[in-house]
């Protein structure tokens, strides 16, 4: 890593380089977005062969829209991993957002924009608060974000009273709502995939951001504030679980205390499974997406099979994990080999 072309001493080490007169095959393995693409291509050709109706066009416009949340979740939680951390609230950003846009959303109440502007400031605070403790006192982000998702679930719980909310009309029209027959969501979730990263792979501040999670001494040398940046990750991360929030509750048109729940683990599996490495520094937004459409894919293949939500969860861990080891496992091997080929 390098700031304003200067190398840094003692920076984490990056994904493989890759040279113009390797191999094509070592050269597609060697960058993290063509092993999840990779992975999204044999697992639709696998759909394909043992339940062609699930690759149909019903099944992908069903389960495109929640890939989507996933992938929108999951863009934040990429940049918080990115400064080797990981944000366990989001289940609570997500719970809380539905609920508020649902709750107060109504003409009689709020009003929709009102409605969602709240949604968004309360978990933006949410996560400027996870961010502040996690710099200022160094505790594990674990524990805190822990903390902080307790905290939103309590509120939720608080204003539901246990009860759920009825989405608005117009925030439902917009959710399940297609254009030129792509899904509203979908176009969304594009639209957050592409700004973030332009932003991250295009502009000065998304490269310091990536120094800061690969080395935050060598950052912190470089004059670069790498609080601001943690906290930046955090406060982002939580802004967009609870956009997804709002999105979801106009999805399934209610909404209940553990809407969140089922996005929490597949944000962190589409990062890994996107080639993000969980020690921080560099991600790849692209590599998530594609790791949280293979996840919504692999979610639509179990249950052609059974609708027994214990062993869809089974299933889908296995799953899951054996992608992830595969993943880290590609990654190191390469790695190995880089180091080995020019040990300098």
């Amino acid at each position: 890593m390098s700031l304003l072309g200067l190398p840094l001493a003692g920076a984490a080490p990056q994904p493989v380089a890759v040279r113009a007169t390797d191999p094509l095959g070592p050269r597609l393995l060697g960058w993290p977005t063509s092993r999840a693409a990779a992975a999204v291509v044999v697992l639709f050709a696998v759909s394909a062969v043992l339940s062609g109706a699930s690759v149909g066009r019903t099944a992908l416009l069903a389960m495109l829209p929640f890939a989507a949340l996933t992938a929108i979740v999951a863009v934040g939680q990429t940049l918080v991993v990115q400064q080797a951390g990981l944000d366990l609230s989001v289940a609570g950003g997500i719970s809380l957002g539905a609920l508020v846009v649902a709750r107060y959303g109504d003409a009689a109440q709020w009003g929709l924009g009102t409605a969602i502007a709240v949604a968004l400031a309360a978990t933006l605070l949410a996560g400027l608060v996870s961010g502040l403790v996690v710099t200022a006192f160094g505790l594990p982000p674990l524990v805190v974000t822990i903390a902080v998702n307790a905290v939103l679930i309590g509120l939720v719980q608080f204003l539901s009273g246990g009860y759920s909310a009825q989405a608005p009309p117009a925030l439902t029209e917009f959710a399940v709502g297609r254009t030129l027959g792509v899904p509203h969501l979908v176009l969304v979730a594009a639209v957050v995939i592409v700004a973030a990263q332009l932003v991250l792979k295009g502009t000065v501040v998304g490269r310091r951001f990536e120094l800061v999670g690969a080395n935050r001494l060598a950052a912190h040398a470089a004059g670069i504030n790498t609080r601001r940046y943690t906290i930046s990750a955090y406060a982002l991360s939580a802004l967009l679980a609870g956009g997804a929030g709002v999105l979801l509750a106009g999805f399934l048109r209610t909404t209940t205390s553990s809407a969140g729940d089922a996005y929490l683990l597949p944000s962190v599996a589409a990062v890994v499974l996107g080639g993000t490495a969980l020690t921080g520094g560099r991600g790849s937004l692209t590599g998530t997406a594609l790791g949280a459409l293979f996840l919504g894919q692999l979610t639509q293949l179990v249950q052609t099979y059974t609708q027994t939500t214990a062993v869809q969860n089974i299933v889908q861990s296995v799953i899951i994990g054996v992608g992830i080891v595969v993943q880290l496992s590609i990654a190191t091997r390469l790695r190995r080999r880089a180091i080995r080929r020019n040990p300098t």
